[in-house]
């Protein structure tokens, strides 16, 4: 009897471990969607105790780029300076962790965050440096970042899934560039170039080509930056082949102006949600179930009929995967207006600029879950096998000390066990939640002094759902840039 107590009494452990953390990002969108991200952080501080410790990571990256999104830099930068020392401490995931999640699900191990996560980190601290005027600081991070792509390719050969993102070379080549730092700007426009042509990721699996990644064209500005660069140091040949690749108009920068630089955190990033599929038998009638849940009430719903299905089973069997669900974000583009004169003195508004897409997370993220697939998988059947092959252990160990005429225990304990079975399995839906869909870009020419403009936020079929205005000091010779945010959905 005390070797059936020790089987029961490690399932209660395990189940009982997996309660995890309060889901409140509902709330959280709410607040993004409705730009009152000073409650955002107030609503991520009061769910410390909710994250615990096994999920500190999370954390300080949500609160961190929430205190950015609210201008507040310093505080943004304090808590990505944590995460990026949870990251670094717990490069290599714990064995016994990844050993204990056999047997309850993935929530039990801490998230120590992704490679693409940590780069990420790195680009919002060096506009947190840039928006509070330390430039320099600003090309640390850009280092930073340069020292983690060199480190997941020589610790992966090369073969790691992210080893360069094609919007943070460009990013960082801004970075550079902004603080006098041209050589090193001109290779990172160059390692951005190369990005953005290879950033179609093809895998063969089946005979049939999976796309992996995100393809997007190589933005107009950053061929410009490098041809300037390519003048400005004096490489004329470079340039004049840049010149035949790319068949565009290069523009001349007038010696009075300065030049405004625009990012758009555009769209919630997508959300991971339960993929789960249900087998079991009753009297050798099968029964088998698949099911999406995309929401909290439907979660509930599906918890209660699973519970049920499972306490009537006499083999149960739950498996649970993640996947990215995207959002139905309005906004996908943005133009930039100007109020100006016309010969009579007359005031009209100008189009002066147009964005483009210069990151696209919402792919990265999902392309990143689907080369981690076969992992997951594979883990979690496993798992699903273990729990059923234990639990069938601890009903066999209860026939043996109960009466022939009498098998209650033995049922009610398998019944226990499945609806513990179907209680446990859940997903691992834990990712950056703060997360922008895309990163949308504008980078426009203006003269010397004060300038007072328009953007106008688009959906996709060009019409404008809302206007924002904004106000800026242009300095010649020098780079401005603003944030804004459209997370409307």
């Amino acid at each position: 009897m005390k070797k059936i107590n020790c089987l029961l009494g490690l399932m209660f452990f395990i189940f009982v471990s997996c309660a995890g953390f309060q889901n409140y990002y509902a709330k959280l969108e709410k607040c993004m969607i409705s730009e009152n991200y000073d409650k955002a952080q107030n609503l991520v501080i009061d769910s410390k105790d909710a994250y615990g410790s096994k999920n500190k990571f999370l954390y300080y990256i949500d609160l961190g780029l929430l205190n950015h999104l609210s201008d507040n830099y310093k505080q943004s930068n304090i808590n990505f300076e944590s995460a990026k020392k949870i990251y670094e401490q717990n490069y290599t995931k714990s064995i016994s962790a990844g050993t204990f999640s056999l047997f309850a699900n993935d929530n039990v191990i801490p998230y120590y965050g992704h490679s693409y996560e940590m780069a990420y980190i790195n680009v919002f601290c060096a506009l947190n440096y840039i928006l509070q005027g330390h430039d320099n600081e600003a090309v640390v991070e850009a280092r930073q970042i340069d020292n983690l792509f060199k480190k997941i390719n020589a610790d992966t050969y090369g073969k790691s899934f992210y080893n360069d993102d094609p919007f943070i070379r460009y990013f960082m080549g801004l970075v550079y560039e902004n603080a006098g730092y041209y050589n090193d700007a001109l290779i990172s426009y160059k390692l951005a170039l190369r990005s953005y042509d290879k950033s179609i990721y093809l895998k063969e699996k089946n005979k049939s080509k999976i796309k992996c990644g995100y393809n997007l064209p190589v933005p107009t500005d950053l061929i410009q930056s490098l041809y300037d660069l390519y003048i400005y140091l004096g490489f004329s040949q470079e340039a004049n082949r840049l010149k035949e690749k790319f068949n565009i108009t290069f523009r001349e920068k007038e010696q009075n102006q300065g030049e405004l630089i625009i990012i758009n955190y555009n769209g919630l990033s997508p959300k991971k949600v339960d993929n789960i599929i249900e087998m079991s038998f009753h009297k050798a009638w099968p029964f088998f179930t698949a099911t999406k849940i995309e929401n909290n009430e439907q979660e509930q719903a599906e918890k209660v009929v699973s519970v049920v299905r499972a306490g009537f089973s006499d083999d149960y069997i739950k498996i649970a995967f993640p996947k990215y669900e995207r959002y139905q974000n309005k906004i996908s583009s943005f133009i930039v207006e100007e109020k100006t004169f016309d010969e009579n003195n007359k005031t009209f508004k100008q189009d002066i600029g147009s964005s483009y897409v210069a990151g696209d997370i919402g792919t990265l993220l999902i392309s990143a879950l689907a080369n981690e697939n076969l992992a997951i998988y594979s883990k979690t059947i496993a798992r699903a096998v273990g729990r059923y092959v234990l639990s069938k252990v601890v009903v066999d160990q209860v026939k043996q000390h109960e009466s022939k005429k009498n098998n209650t225990l033995s049922l009610l304990t398998n019944s226990l066990l499945n609806i513990a079975n179907s209680l446990l399995e859940k997903a691992d839906k834990r990712s950056w939640k703060t997360l922008p869909e895309t990163i949308n870009m504008s980078r426009i020419y203006l003269s010397e002094g004060h300038h007072d403009l328009t953007i106008k936020y688009l959906n996709s079929s060009q019409m404008v759902v809302y206007e924002e205005h904004i106000s800026i000091d242009i300095v010649k010779n020098k780079k401005h840039f603003v944030i804004t945010k459209s997370f409307k959905n």
